[in-house]
């Protein structure tokens, strides 16, 4: 798997008066997707102890409105732990590792198998 950061930091706030003519940023993002076999989101939650369950819950509601494949299970919360992650972000706990190496074989899997039923449009 190659993966590519797709970022959103300049994104402006949506407006509907964009719909005729998208800013460079959102022809950007729009491309970048466009050209991604599939999207893995990555996302913080601050001020909660919940590991991102609310932002991926809401996330999944915004995803199935717009009838997108996801993959329900497994599911990864990963809490911040100065012990498990170095400053650079390189994973140090074997556990966590192990787990998101297990999640991203599956997240491969899933890809495989939508990409076999759903090819994409050329």
């Amino acid at each position: 798997m190659e993966f590519f950061e797709i970022p959103i930091k300049d994104l402006p706030l949506y407006s509907y008066d964009y719909d005729s003519d998208y800013p460079a940023e959102g022809k950007a993002l729009k491309d970048a997707i466009a050209s991604a076999d599939a999207l893995l989101f990555v996302t913080p939650e601050y001020n909660r102890a919940l590991g991102t369950a609310l932002a991926q819950q809401s996330l999944r509601g915004v995803l199935s409105f717009c009838d997108s494949p996801q993959m329900n299970a497994p599911e990864a919360y990963v809490r911040f732990k100065p012990d498990v992650f170095t400053d650079d972000g390189e994973v140090v706990d074997e556990h966590t590792e192990r787990f998101l190496r297990d999640f991203m074989e599956e997240f491969r899997d899933h890809v495989v198998r939508v990409l076999t039923v759903l090819p994409r449009k050329s």
